[in-house]
């Protein structure tokens, strides 16, 4: 073991790294996740759009609600970007 006196600072200390992710399993991870978020985006457009095919008097309803979770989706992109630009 070894003692640390108090007259060093601590940008003088050993810095911990964390290793990177190793092999092509980490970089094909994003493109996954991003084709993952897109088909269940269809999934459950589709699912809206057969619900107001079947039941009209459910547009109106329907169509506020997507208007509503694109303005939630817009925002985490708005912030998403933000914040990955702001990282460099």
């Amino acid at each position: 073991m070894t003692n640390i006196s108090s007259t060093q600072t601590p940008s003088a200390l050993p810095q911990q790294s964390y290793p990177a992710p190793a092999g092509p399993a980490a970089a094909a991870l994003l493109p996954l996740l991003i084709l993952l978020f897109v088909l269940v985006i269809l999934i459950i457009g589709a699912g809206l759009l057969y619900v107001t095919l079947a039941h009209p008097w459910l547009a109106t309803p329907l169509t506020v609600a997507v208007a509503g979770v694109t303005l939630i989706v817009t925002i985490a992109g708005a912030i998403a970007a933000f914040l990955t630009v702001s990282k460099r």
